[in-house]
């Protein structure tokens, strides 16, 4: 079987046993059979579920009985146990010893190899997906339950009776249902909305009361652009729980009621291949300030076909790609940034979040929970559920994309710090960002680097895609950057280089200008980077910002 599943014995002339549906046994090339009449079956299920444990007699009976059972009960068991003798060791003779089902004075145990038993080979799969979801592999996880799921064929012990036997039925049907609920997930996330429908509804007939499954079907509807459906499933559960319980559908399901309603173009709809993916906003698209879409520089363009790849392949992989796009101002990061965003939108049917972490001197002290406050509310998070702690909030925000497909892009990236608490945990949403620092790509997981060489700035000022920003003004525009809104140390050093009128320039150069020492010189040379005071043509030269 597929993602790793140990295979059932075949040849080996151990039976096979099915337990997740009517039981049934079956010996190597013969069909598998009801291994006798349901007692039985309830003596076997005891036996294989118990894992090679020994079980006594008056512990069968208990299993098997319950507490009201016969006088008989005993004789009984010993007639079925003899039967199940002769069942799975059908060329023993009396004389030789069992090897299947054994007695001694601790009782009776089976042994079988544990993946003789379709249960035991259930809960070993469901188990190998959640170490997948762990790893952030969907696409293991979504195989390993199809597998896991396609050992069932009905009811658990179906008509086997005794307390055993129920205790075991609910178990299995809880651990099913959950299975089924992550499968369906996992499709989802994989883009695969309308393979879950018929599953989905005929789920929310078995389960009228389960809000997780309604909403779960109302994202597949949508995902497949049957808005009208959708609608009908919430007014449906609205009816239902309000009649049963007496309640009003939960807060997940209406706001995701809500995102219908705003319009929210379904996770496949297709788009032009010119359009760009609708980012979340808090205004119409004509609204936003001019964005020029200058010409790229060649090496640019060459970067724009590995770039795409690394963005879209991540879930292939298991893991959440991060795309770093480094190099001197004026390059045109900002401009291949977005061309390449425009190019993977399709891969990303949720949309494009942005944030600008561009800072002037230190990093803000409130650290990321006020950006992460406006990430949320651009996810349609309530404000209500969004919590003050900064590292609940990033805990949320990762929620809520595990179930989306989004492309986060980060323009200004200054450092690990900023850019650690805003990835995604789960593959199926990517992370574009632009930064001048050349350190900043080995710190993050998964990242891949491209470094622009120097060149003349041309792109125009780009004035932002989302209405929501990072702590600090709005973007700089093509002149230097004003000074009274640096740190005081950086003030000072800005305007003596400005006075200086000095070309692309050394550190020593600039320690001889700033009346510094050499490494001194190279730090405020970094924070001036930063703050778009400066570039960086080259590794150790540096020159005003915006200057050819």
């Amino acid at each position: 079987m597929r993602g790793g599943n140990p295979a059932a014995p075949d040849g080996d002339g151990a039976p096979l046993f099915r337990l997740l549906g009517p039981v049934r046994v079956g010996l190597p090339g013969d069909p598998a059979a009801r291994p006798g009449p349901p007692r039985r079956q309830a003596v076997l299920s005891v036996l294989l579920l118990r894992r090679r444990r020994p079980v006594t007699v008056a512990g069968l009976v208990a299993a098997v009985w319950g507490d009201d059972a016969p006088a008989s009960a005993a004789g009984n068991l010993r007639t079925h146990l003899w039967a199940l003798r002769t069942l799975l060791e059908p060329g023993r003779t009396a004389r030789e010893p069992a090897r299947i089902l054994r007695g001694d004075e601790h009782g009776y145990a089976l042994h079988t190899p544990p993946e003789s038993v379709d249960a035991w080979r259930f809960e070993h799969q469901a188990e190998a997906a959640r170490q997948a979801r762990e790893r952030g592999d969907t696409a293991a996880e979504h195989a390993l339950l199809a597998d896991a799921l396609g050992l069932w064929s009905g009811e658990a012990l179906a008509g086997v009776p005794g307390p055993f036997a129920d205790g075991e039925r609910t178990r299995l049907a809880a651990l099913r249902t959950t299975a089924r609920k992550r499968h369906i997930v996992c499709a989802l996330r994989l883009g695969l909305h309308h393979t879950v429908i018929p599953e989905l509804t005929a789920l929310t007939r078995e389960f009228p009361l389960d809000e997780e499954l309604r909403a779960l079907l109302m994202r597949a509807l949508h995902g497949c652009g049957r808005q009208a459906e959708a609608f009908t499933v919430f007014a449906d559960t609205h009816r239902t729980l309000g009649e049963e319980l007496g309640v009003a559908p939960c807060r997940e399901l209406t706001a995701l009621h809500a995102r219908l309603l705003a319009h929210d173009p379904p996770p496949r709809a297709p788009r032009p291949a010119h359009a760009p993916s609708r980012p979340p906003q808090d205004r119409p698209p004509q609204d936003r300030p001019p964005y020029d879409r200058t010409a790229l520089p060649d090496e640019a363009e060459r970067a724009l076909a590995e770039a795409r790849s690394v963005l879209t392949e991540g879930a292939d992989r298991g893991v959440v790609p991060v795309l770093v796009i480094t190099g001197p101002g004026g390059v045109a990061g900002t401009a291949l940034a977005e061309r390449i965003a425009d190019g993977v939108a399709h891969h990303f049917p949720d949309g494009r979040l942005f944030a600008d972490l561009r800072t002037r001197g230190p990093v803000p002290a409130a650290g990321p929970g006020p950006l992460l406050a406006r990430l949320l509310h651009a996810l349609e998070v309530p404000a209500a559920r969004i919590p003050a702690d900064p590292d609940q909030r990033a805990a949320l925000y990762r929620s809520a994309l595990a179930v989306r497909r989004v492309l986060v892009v980060l323009e200004g990236a200054r450092d690990a710090a900023q850019v650690l608490p805003l990835l995604p945990g789960t593959p199926g949403s990517a992370v574009l960002l632009t930064t001048r620092s050349r350190v900043l790509a080995p710190a993050l997981p998964a990242a891949t680097l491209i470094e622009l060489p120097a060149g003349p700035r041309t792109e125009a000022p780009y004035r932002g895609e989302a209405p929501y920003r990072g702590e600090g003004a709005d973007p700089p525009a093509t002149a230097a950057p004003p000074q009274d809104d640096l740190p005081p140390e950086l003030a000072r050093a800005a305007h003596r280089l400005t006075r200086s009128g000095a070309g692309p320039t050394s550190v020593g150069a600039l320690a001889a200008v700033l009346g510094t020492g050499v490494t001194e010189a190279a730090r405020i040379a970094e924070a001036l980077v930063d703050a778009g005071v400066l570039d960086t043509p080259a590794a150790g030269t540096y020159r005003l910002a915006n200057r050819p």
